[in-house]
């Protein structure tokens, strides 16, 4: 449902207007990520007695789980979205080919969700070498988002606990009693 509410921002963009929307951007994600970041550390304050780099790990993967997918989704592709719109209010007449003389918003959009999944859209190119650079970046990103949140629903520690019994001789309690 939001990437259609996203699309449908009608008001087409001036460099001023993206100028502006890339400071409101930028608070609006420092906001964000300090949030993040603070319940991240109150999760970490509660979890069993770990190693420090343990327990901030265990954390932040609890907080990207808990966040959930749709909510990383778009808070992923609204910042690239404004890395485009940054690259084209830096360069407008460089940046992208594709693009109207004044864009709208939900057409960095488009580039952004279109990017996210590994194919870019045939109709907006990167033509500078800084968006062709974002743009390969961003593959990799969202390459490396997914593989975070997938490894979230993991316990690797409970798969070393088990080996580490196996190579010590430790049975476990089914086997005792066997």
């Amino acid at each position: 449902m939001w990437p259609v509410a996203v699309g449908m921002i009608r008001p087409r963009l001036t460099p001023h207007a993206a100028g502006v929307l890339l400071v409101v951007g930028g608070v609006v994600v420092l906001v964000a990520l300090v949030a993040f970041l603070g319940a991240t550390r109150r999760v970490a304050a509660r979890l069993p007695l770990l190693d420090r780099s343990q327990r901030i790990a265990d954390a932040l993967l609890l907080q990207i789980r808990r966040t959930g997918l749709p909510l990383l989704g778009l808070a992923f592709f609204l910042l690239w979205t404004f890395v485009y719109l940054g690259l084209w209010w830096f360069r407008p007449e460089g940046a992208f080919g594709g693009l109207a003389p004044n864009p709208r918003f939900a057409d960095f959009f488009y580039y952004a969700v279109s990017t996210a999944f590994i194919s870019p859209p045939g109709d907006i190119v990167a033509t500078s070498r800084g968006a062709r650079s974002a743009t390969m970046i961003e593959m990799l990103t969202a390459f490396a988002l997914l593989t975070a949140y997938l490894s979230s629903f993991v316990d690797w520690r409970g798969q070393v606990l088990v080996d580490e019994r196996r190579a010590s001789g430790e049975r476990s309690a089914p086997d005792r009693d066997a």
